[in-house]
């Protein structure tokens, strides 16, 4: 049979093996990604094909492959190609989902074939090898594993294949030779028993898609059409969504206007380990920030913003002190995000600073508080989590190299550690020895920058208080701000699923 001729969509599968059963054959399946093949492969596949009649091979489509920038090397058509020429398979299907389980659906295999590495279910950080399993003995069938040589794709695009320059190359290189992935993922898991107070404002992001015309003939503006309208769970809830997929108690302490509606999104689009306690702003409204974009490319045009950002009155700040004051002796740790937009006040910075719980700090400079909310404020955190311009903002040292003037603002904060967001040059973290940590940025595919800060903190500020050395603690923020810049605003939170086969596949 001609390759192309074995190749056929998952819609399709079902009809072609009718009648491969009708003639008394037995089916196999193989699943995955296979991007770049190898003698692994193939030995896998000529073993699986002596478990049946008929090996069927199931492949992960383009925008399901999760294992790391550059990935896939080669796209599905190629890697649908390839795998068809080869004489052990007898037919290949590109699957229309992230997972196995429609396709073993669909397939009904008789013996699905894994290759050794997946005989120890506990090895699979994604856990789903226990869904391909009911999916199998749901099927009718079995799984078998296969005792070929183990060789791994992710290694050899690592080695061949990398989307990183030579100096993040050498960086991951050494970094692996220190900590191996189970190690990096066995600290994550770790975290799961912490119990996390978020403390600061809601923030609606709002992107509204629209199409830029043309200048209007009568006016100075530049006209557009609208598209359609998107709305994300930002701002601290976005940190505690992040922090949820880690940890599993979560509680948020925040302030919301009166609108029912938005309310009701914003519990809607909470993960059910998050407990959301509100304190109610009415009138003053919930933050919303509209954004509007071009939607092929996401490129931002204008933003409005729905706000007041005075400080709050002196019986909301009391409201707010008792809500932190009865939360704050069930939780390990406190991870404050601040934006300036009044919600903390002093008598709430004071508080927070002087409690004995461990205190993870970011705040933010924005449009609407320039210069005026300095990490400063929290003088004594623990942990300080803030971007290259906020420090230079809080020291007034514009030119002087960040690396000097990072441990100057660590010391007058009296913080543990100070953590630096340096946007394409990584990270960079400064301890209380007065040592600096880098870490490269490990981003390759940016879709949309907007709460990577929120994301990269909320990773990091648990990892901070467990004790983690600070290579890992940096190592983990950049690899969530990697995944996180490939998600548009905060339309879902990264998977700790999704960041721990980042890490695998990273460190192969």
């Amino acid at each position: 049979m001609e390759a192309n001729a074995k190749i056929c969509a998952i819609a399709e599968v079902e009809d072609r093996l009718k009648q491969v059963r009708a003639e008394g054959k037995k089916v196999v399946q193989c699943h995955g990604v296979f991007d770049v093949l190898h003698p692994g492969h193939i030995l896998h596949f000529k073993e699986a094909r002596t478990f049946g009649d008929f090996l069927v091979v199931t492949i992960t489509p383009d925008r399901f492959v999760n294992k790391g920038p550059g990935r896939p090397v080669f796209n599905e058509r190629l890697r649908a190609e390839t795998l068809a020429a080869l004489e052990y398979v007898d037919c290949v299907v590109l699957n229309d989902q992230p997972t196995a389980v429609e396709a073993i659906g669909k397939v009904r295999p008789k013996v699905y074939a894994k290759g050794k590495d997946y005989a120890d279910y506990s090895a699979d950080v994604t856990r789903k090898i226990l869904d391909e399993e009911a999916a199998v003995k749901k099927a009718g069938g079995e799984i078998r594993f296969t005792t070929t040589e183990l060789y791994s794709s992710s290694t050899l695009a690592n080695r061949f294949f990398s989307a990183y320059p030579q100096k993040t190359q050498e960086y991951l290189a050494a970094f692996k030779a220190r900590h191996p992935a189970d190690e990096i993922i066995g600290m994550l898991e770790k975290l799961a028993g912490l119990r996390v107070l978020v403390i600061g404002e809601a923030i609606l992001d709002q992107y509204t898609y629209c199409l830029p015309l043309a200048k209007s003939p009568k006016e100075f503006i530049v006209a557009s059409r609208f598209q359609s309208d998107e709305s994300f769970a930002g701002g601290t809830l976005a940190t505690a969504n992040h922090l949820a997929g880690l940890c599993r108690k979560v509680t948020l302490i925040t302030a919301m206007g009166s609108d029912q509606a938005q309310n009701n999104f914003v519990r809607s689009k909470m993960k059910p380990n998050v407990d959301l306690q509100i304190l109610n702003t009415n009138p003053r409204p919930t933050i919303c920030k509209r954004r509007f974009l071009e939607p092929n490319f996401l490129t931002k045009l204008f933003e409005l913003q729905y706000l007041d950002d005075s400080l709050y009155s002196a019986a909301e700040t009391a409201s707010l002190t008792a809500m932190i004051e009865k939360a704050l002796p069930e939780h390990d740790l406190i991870v404050v995000n601040d934006f300036g937009h009044g919600m903390l006040t002093d008598p709430v910075r004071e508080l927070l600073v002087k409690s004995p719980k461990y205190l993870a700090v970011n705040t933010q400079t924005n449009s609407a508080n320039m210069g005026f909310n300095p990490i400063t404020r929290y003088k004594h955190a623990d942990y300080a989590c803030i971007d290259e311009p906020e420090v230079r903002l809080a020291t007034r040292v514009k030119w002087e190299d960040l690396r000097q003037v990072g441990p100057k603002l660590r010391a007058d904060l009296a913080a543990k550690a100070l953590m630096v967001t340096w946007g394409p040059r990584g990270s960079i973290i400064f301890d209380g020895e007065g040592k600096a940590t880098e870490c490269p940025a490990l981003s390759v595919n940016i879709v949309d920058r907007i709460g990577a800060g929120d994301a990269f903190f909320a990773a990091t500020a648990p990892c901070m208080y467990s004790g983690y050395p600070p290579d890992v603690v940096s190592f983990v923020g950049n690899c969530v701000g990697a995944l996180k810049v490939a998600i548009v605003c905060n339309r879902e939170p990264v998977d700790p699923i999704s960041l721990f086969k980042f890490i695998q596949h990273l460190l192969k």
